[in-house]
C-alpha cells in the first residue's frame, strides 16, 4: 500500500510540474498506431492501471491459482519520440524491470505505392517490446506468462500493415474537423499557434477520420495458446519446458474507427481479443480505456484467467523543439487560418501541403516569399532555383525579369544563368546584338561576339559575312588582299573572297580598275572602250543544276562586269542565256530566259539601271560546239554579254 501511495504521489507531482512548466500534449500507448509521426523531438511520460485476472495459469502444472495479493496492476513508461520513431523504457514494478521498447512507423515508396505519411492509405507499424526481460517479467504475480500462452512476453515482436478507408480532406472539408476551445478551456489548455480570430482557443482537425483495417504478425505477448494460435503459429522453435528458442509469429488483426478526437479499436493478437477507446486532448490529457482479453468471457480449462482485464492509461508529451507545438500528423493542432510568418500561406498549407517552414516566409531563401512562389509564380518554395538555370527564383523575377520556370527564357539555346553570369548577353533576347544571328550560334557555331554586330570591325555585320558574302566574320580581310571586306563590298564592289577580282593578274589593292581587266602598263585598266557588237569576255557564270540560282563562284566575274558598266555609263548590254540540248526544248528555253533575268536582277540590285540591260533566252538553239560530249555540253551552257550600245564610242 505504501508503494502504491508513493507512486501515485510521484506521478501526481510530475504531472503538476508538466502542466505548469511545459506545453504538454497527452496521447497514449496501448493501441497500435501506424499513423503516428511527429514533427519534432518530444519527451513522453505515461502511466496506466489495470485490474488483475481472478486466477493465474501455470504452464508447468497446467492448473490455475487464484490471485488474491493484488487488487490493481500499474505500469509506467518514459519515451523519446521523433519522426517515425518512439523508443523508451517501460516498467511493470517501478523501479525494477525497466524494459526497453521501440516503435517504428516507417515511411517509404515502392514504385507508385507510398507507405506511411499523412496522406497515404497504407501504413506500417513495427514494434519491439519487453526487450531483454526476464522470464517472469510481467504485470502479474506468480509463474507463467501474463496472457497464459505457451510463449514468453520477453522480446515480443510485431508488425502490422493497415489500410485507411477514409479520404484525404480538401480545403472544403476542414470545416468538418474544426473544434474551437471554449473560454474555460483556455484557462487550462495550451493553444498551439495564433488563435483563430473571433475564437477563444485553438483549431484542431483530423485527417484520419473513418475506418482503418490492419493485418500482421506478432510474437511473445501477441501470441497465444488457443486453437487459432496453435495452428497458425509460424517459425516457432520455442519450448515452454526448456524456455529456449524463438516463439514464432501469430496473426494480428485490427479494425479502427476515428471520429475527430475519438478513436475506437477492436483487435485480435494471437488468441487475445481486445477493445479500446482513446479520447484525445481532454484538457491536458489523452485518456485511453478498454478491455483486454475479451476471449476470457468464455472460460476454458486450457486457458488462463477467466475474466477480461479492464485498463485505464494516461500519457503526457512534452515538446522539445521549435516545432514542438505540432505533434502528430493525422491529428494536427493549429489555427486553420493562421499565417505565422506572413508569407501568404496558412500554417496548415505550409505544414500539410507544401511542407514549407510556417515560421520562415522564404523557406528556400531565394528572395521570394513562399506564398508568392505558390500563388503567383508557380515556382517551388523548397528549391531556390526551380528551373535549375543557375539563377535564383528571386533574381529571375525581380532583377532579370526572366521566367523562373524556364531554364532558357528567350529560347536561344543558352540558359538564363549562362547568359547573365558567363556571356553577359540578354536572357530576354535571342539575338542580343541584333546582328541576325542568335546568341547560341554566335558562341557555339561561329565563335563570334554576341555583344557585337561586327565582331572583326570590317564594316560588315556578322550576319552579312556568314549568310550573304560568305566571308570570315573573325577576319577583317578574308582574302588577304590588303583591303578589308567592308570596303571591298560597299565601296569598291570587288570580291572579298578573291585577291584579284577582275582576274587580270593585278591584286585589287594595286589595280586602278579592279573590276575591269587591263594590262599592268595601264595600271590594270582597259586601254580602249567597248565597241557595239563586241562580246565581253568574262569567266563562266555558274548556276545550280536545272535552276537559275547563281552560285557564289560567279560573283567574281559579275563584279568585273559591274565595274565595267560603272566605268562606262554610256554602254548597254544584251544578256543572253544558252543551254545544251539535254531535256525538253521548251524547258531549256524557259531556263535560259530565267538565268539571263537572274543576272540582270543581280546587276540592278548593285546599282545598274535596268534600262541599260536586255535579256534573251535562246535555249538549245545556238550551240557553239557539239552537244555529243559532256565537255561540249558544258561549253554550250553559258551566259553571253554583248555590247548593244556605247555612247562613248568614237
Amino acid at each position: 500500500m505504501y508503494t502504491r501511495t508513493l507512486l501515485r504521489a510521484t506521478a501526481g507531482a510530475i504531472i503538476a510540474v508538466l502542466i505548469v512548466y511545459a506545453p504538454a500534449r497527452a496521447q497514449f500507448m496501448t493501441l497500435r498506431s501506424p499513423f503516428e509521426r511527429f514533427t519534432d523531438f518530444r519527451l513522453t511520460i505515461g502511466m496506466g492501471a489495470s485490474t488483475p485476472p481472478n486466477s493465474q495459469w501455470n504452464e508447468f502444472t497446467h492448473s490455475t491459482a487464484a490471485v488474491v495479493s493484488k487488487q490493481i496492476n500499474f505500469n509506467q513508461f518514459i519515451a523519446m519520440e521523433y519522426g517515425q520513431f518512439r523508443f523508451g523504457l517501460m516498467s511493470y514494478v517501478f523501479p525494477s524491470d525497466m524494459l526497453p521498447f521501440i516503435y517504428w512507423n516507417p515511411q517509404f515508396q515502392i514504385d507508385r505505392f507510398i507507405v506511411g505519411g499523412d496522406s497515404s492509405r497504407l501504413g506500417l507499424s513495427i514494434r519491439g517490446e519487453n526487450l531483454f526481460a526476464k522470464r517472469d517479467a510481467n504485470e502479474y504475480l506468480g509463474d507463467g506468462q501474463s496472457d497464459k500462452s505457451v510463449y514468453p512476453d520477453r522480446n515480443s515482436l510485431s508488425f502490422i500493415i493497415t489500410y485507411w478507408l477514409g479520404h484525404p480532406p480538401d480545403s472544403s472539408d476542414y470545416a468538418k474537423f474544426v473544434r474551437e476551445a471554449s473560454a474555460d478551456d483556455m484557462a487550462e489548455d495550451v493553444t498551439v499557434g495564433p488563435v483563430l480570430p473571433g475564437s477563444a482557443g485553438e483549431v484542431r482537425y483530423s485527417t484520419r477520420n473513418g475506418f482503418s483495417v490492419g493485418l500482421g504478425l506478432g510474437s511473445g505477448k501477441y501470441s497465444g495458446s488457443g486453437p487459432i494460435s496453435r495452428h497458425l503459429n509460424f517459425f516457432s522453435t520455442y519450448s515452454a519446458f526448456t524456455d529456449k528458442g524463438f516463439p514464432g509469429f501469430n496473426p494480428l488483426a485490427l479494425v479502427r474507427y476515428r471520429m475527430r478526437n475519438l478513436i475506437a479499436q477492436f483487435d485480435v493478437a494471437g488468441d487475445d481479443v481486445d477493445f479500446g477507446i482513446v479520447l484525445r486532448n481532454l484538457k491536458h490529457l489523452d485518456i485511453e480505456t478498454g478491455l483486454l482479453r475479451l476471449e476470457h468471457i468464455f472460460p476454458r480449462s486450457s486457458r488462463g484467467p477467466h475474466r477480461p482485464e479492464a485498463y485505464l492509461s494516461l500519457r503526457y508529451a512534452i515538446g522539445l523543439g521549435k516545432n514542438s507545438g505540432f505533434f502528430e500528423y493525422g491529428d494536427a493542432i493549429l489555427d486553420q487560418l493562421a499565417d505565422s510568418d506572413g508569407d501568404g500561406l496558412t500554417d496548415l498549407e505550409e505544414i500539410m501541403i507544401y511542407h514549407t517552414d510556417p515560421n520562415n516566409p522564404d523557406t528556400d531563401g531565394d528572395g521570394l516569399t513562399d506564398g508568392d512562389e505558390v500563388r503567383i509564380y508557380g515556382t517551388n518554395p523548397l528549391n531556390p532555383d526551380t528551373d535549375g538555370d543557375g539563377l535564383t527564383d528571386g533574381d529571375e523575377v525581380h532583377k532579370y525579369h526572366t521566367n523562373p520556370r524556364l531554364a532558357d527564357t528567350d529560347g536561344d539555346g543558352l540558359t538564363d544563368g549562362e547568359e547573365v553570369l558567363k556571356y553577359h548577353t540578354d536572357p530576354l533576347a535571342r539575338d542580343t546584338d541584333g546582328d541576325g544571328i542568335s546568341d547560341y550560334d554566335e558562341i557555339h557555331k561561329y565563335h563570334t561576339d554576341p555583344l557585337k554586330k561586327d565582331t572583326d570591325g570590317d564594316g560588315l555585320t556578322d550576319y552579312e559575312e556568314v549568310f550573304i558574302y560568305h566571308t570570315n566574320p573573325l577576319l577583317k580581310d578574308t582574302d588577304g588582299d590588303g583591303i578589308d571586306d567592308g570596303t571591298e563590298v560597299k565601296v569598291l564592289h570587288t570580291n572579298p573572297l578573291s585577291t584579284d577580282t577582275d582576274g587580270d593578274g593585278i591584286p585589287d589593292d594595286q589595280d586602278g580598275c579592279p573590276l575591269e581587266p587591263g594590262p599592268k602598263s595601264n595600271n590594270g585598266c582597259p586601254e580602249v572602250p567597248f565597241r557595239v557588237g563586241q562580246r565581253v569576255d568574262l569567266p563562266r557564270i555558274e548556276f545550280e543544276t536545272g535552276k537559275w540560282d547563281i552560285l557564289p563562284q560567279s560573283f567574281a566575274p559579275l563584279n568585273q562586269l559591274l565595274g565595267l558598266m560603272t566605268k562606262y555609263p554610256g554602254t548597254k548590254i544584251s544578256i543572253q542565256g544558252h543551254t545544251d540540248n539535254q531535256g525538253d526544248s521548251l524547258f531549256n528555253e524557259r531556263l535560259s530566259v530565267n538565268r539571263a533575268n537572274a543576272v540582270k536582277d543581280w546587276l540592278v540590285s548593285h546599282g545598274i539601271s535596268a534600262t541599260r540591260l536586255e535579256t534573251h533566252g535562246y535555249g538549245q538553239t545556238r550551240p557553239i560546239t557539239t552537244n555529243s560530249t559532256e565537255q561540249g555540253r558544258e561549253v554550250n551552257r553559258r551566259i553571253e554579254f554583248i555590247i548593244i550600245e556605247n555612247k562613248e564610242e568614237k
